[in-house]
């Protein structure tokens, strides 16, 4: 300490303050205090499946070769022309809206592939709301900052310094992530470097608000100090086209309209190649007339495309089953279109949905509870608080964990959807052995009760049943807790879904009371038996306090589920300390029924207020009270009622009758009557 001391001796006009040393004739930074690792922290709040070089992009649909020629050709060429002299063009930006189906990502793909290989691709991103985060600006700088220091290493050192002086940058707002990454940098960048990023499916990042925001992000990046350009490829939603026609952007921008490239010869071929395939490979092939179908049949389905890839391409999935005959179902194809809705804009595709989601001998009431649970469940999953959200998704919408989830037979869910291989993969893809769509139009049309008809579902009913679902399931778990066959990971997904579906369902205009009305005690005794996730300490603990604020700040006692809610507000204390005391799930279970024993006494409530529903509710009925028996996968009469309710794997009379003792005999309570509305 006397050495570092003698180092100011008789110093004048010293002043320190932090990391900064300023005397008469200088000023020294010192180097900041260690944070950790920089790149560390970049890696973290990147999007890595944001990449056309990704996981998900490595087994999505490419362009068949020797289509798109014209369209990947004009983008390529710009690109490559703006690289090599970047004051070529007054336009900076490419704008390559068309409409769904049309083939946009497809193009974007091998636009990028070509770009990379010709060195004059700096970074891209690909929104999706299909996979976790990506509908979300949260990791769009990270993610392309992590893709410039990457090409253009002169920036690394640079960029760790940044995020060393302000290692929270990334929970700060994007324009200071921009500033002080990429615009302070911008004279470190070398001259002749790749300057081109892409953009894609712009249009599935959720938030208007953000998209706005990231279209001026994207105007900063092509204007001074920056000379980076950009393509951009979406939907020509209203906002992005507003964004595009006025100041600043309309002045740099050109717009490329994927409608005006010549496709239908392109669509004929891909049709002609594709159907001579199922000729030679079919089961039925012997009974399949050399000239099938024809030059009208595929003049016809080419007409019916309109210049987009996604109608062609689910008719061949479709015509390509080997349970059926091929030249039936084209002449079930053309009978069915031929009744299609011209006024329609996509009646066209709307009928080949039709046809296909509606297979003979199938419970449709189950189906469209199965695939809008598919949708639901994918959706959620950006919401839930923790970092595996993908791997706890992909798990539940495996088949047979599906089957499990929802409470009905083993089996049922691959039954039920096996018909609909031509638009949804159910166990047939061995990198991704989950459900999933194969196109977001399947998902558009579902959710539309314009153009789905009997297979629409409200999300907030979808909602309702994810969330008694896990209410139900966790009663159940609740009952086995000291069973050594416990599932951990049942439990973490019951958990997490009931705890996003409710903290959605809370803020719908149409939310059903009655979604409130079990017991949240079962939450916390899961919680502290499987183990408490430190991340969603303070989520939790907020999320309280948002189901009192939203239910009950108008009435002198609050709801059942909401008061067993904030009882345990008392207790969180002794529930942190349980959960992270390392003990077994056996011993944690131990000591929270030892030391909480309060948490499972009758509480003092009054009765929770009936359903008032703005419309009619299929949930809020009195004939929901009792789940049904187990349903089948078997074809129902189409009344509605089956596949819609929650199905427990317990009898029907004994669930009618008794509710399960939410705290079980080791804790010497009372049983409480049920007093909730259930499906």
């Amino acid at each position: 300490m006397a050495a570092k001391a003698a180092f100011f001796n008789n110093a004048q006009g010293v002043n320190i303050q932090g990391s900064k040393i300023t005397t008469n004739q200088t000023t020294i930074i010192q180097p900041p205090t260690s944070i950790g690792d920089p790149l560390g922290i970049l890696h973290r709040h990147r999007a890595l499946e944001a990449s056309h070089t990704s996981k998900t992009a490595e087994s999505a649909p490419k362009c068949k070769p020797g289509t798109r020629i014209q369209a990947i050709k004009d983008l390529t060429a710009w690109a490559k022309e703006v690289a090599a002299n970047p004051s070529s063009s007054e336009k900076l930006v490419r704008w390559f809206p068309g409409p769904a189906g049309a083939g946009k990502t497809c193009i974007m793909r091998e636009v990028a592939r070509i770009c990379r290989q010709d060195e004059v691709l700096v970074g891209d991103y690909f929104f999706s709301t299909r996979v976790s985060g990506l509908d979300d600006e949260a990791p769009f700088v990270a993610t392309i900052v992590s893709n410039l220091i990457t090409v253009i290493p002169e920036l690394d050192n640079l960029v760790q310094d940044s995020i060393r002086r302000h290692p929270k940058i990334f929970e700060l707002a994007l324009e200071f992530q921009v500033e002080k990454l990429i615009s302070n940098h911008v004279a470190s960048i070398p001259p002749h470097t790749p300057q081109i990023f892409l953009v894609d499916r712009f249009d599935e990042c959720q938030d208007q608000k953000q998209r706005a925001r990231l279209l001026r992000l994207i105007h900063s990046l092509v204007t001074p100090p920056h000379s980076f350009q950009v393509i951009i490829a979406s939907r020509p939603e209203l906002d992005i086209r507003t964004a595009f026609d006025l100041p600043p952007l309309k002045s740099i921008t050109k717009i490329l309209r994927l409608e005006n490239y010549e496709a239908s010869g392109e669509i004929y071929q891909y049709l002609s190649d594709e159907f001579a395939r199922i000729c030679k490979t079919h089961p039925a092939k012997q009974s399949i007339p050399s000239e099938w179908p024809g030059q009208p049949t595929l003049q016809v389905l080419t007409d019916k495309s309109s210049g987009g890839y996604i109608y062609p391409s689910v008719i061949v999935k479709y015509v390509d089953n080997p349970r059926h005959h091929p030249v039936e179902l084209v002449k079930h194809i053309l009978n069915t279109s031929s009744t299609a809705s011209s006024g329609r804009p996509f009646a066209e595709l709307d009928a080949i949905y039709e046809i296909i989601l509606n297979p003979p001998d199938v419970d449709i009431p189950l189906m469209k509870r199965l695939l809008h649970v598919v949708i639901e469940v994918t959706h959620l999953s950006s919401a839930l608080p923790i970092s595996s959200a993908d791997e706890l998704t992909h798990h539940i919408l495996l088949a047979p964990t599906l089957d499990e989830f929802l409470s009905i037979d083993k089996g049922t869910t691959e039954m039920t959807l096996c018909d609909l291989h031509s638009v949804l993969s159910v166990t047939e893809d061995t990198k991704r052995p989950y459900i999933y769509f194969h196109h977001k139009s399947l998902e558009d049309y579902l959710c539309s009760p314009e153009r789905a008809g009997n297979l629409y579902q409200s999300q907030v009913d979808t909602h309702f049943d994810i969330l008694t679902v896990c209410t139900h399931s966790m009663e159940l778990w609740n009952e086995t807790l000291v069973s050594p066959n416990a599932d951990f990971q049942s439990a973490d997904t019951t958990l997490f879904y009931s705890y996003v579906a409710l903290k959605h369902l809370l803020f719908q205009e149409s939310f059903p009371p009655s979604a409130l009305d079990f017991d949240a005690r079962i939450i916390w005794r899961c919680l502290a038996f499987a183990g408490w996730h430190p991340p969603t300490q303070h989520k939790i603990k907020n999320f309280v306090n948002s189901v009192h604020n939203a239910m009950c700040k108008e009435e002198v006692k609050c709801r059942q589920s909401c008061a067993s809610f904030r009882r345990m507000l008392e207790y969180w204390d002794q529930l942190n300390t349980i959960a992270t005391s390392g003990s077994s799930p056996v011993g944690r279970l131990s000591r929270f029924e030892e030391e909480c024993r309060g948490l499972f006494a009758p509480l003092d409530l009054s009765p929770p207020k009936k359903a008032i529903l703005t419309s009619p509710h299929r949930l809020g009925d009195a004939s929901a009270r009792v789940p049904p028996p187990k349903t089948s996968s078997k074809s129902g009469t189409g009344n509605g009622t089956r596949g819609r309710h929650i199905v427990p794997k317990s009898t029907p009379t004994a669930r009618s009758t008794k509710r399960p003792q939410v705290a079980g005999s080791s804790l010497g309570t009372t049983p409480q009557p049920a007093k909730r509305s259930r499906r």
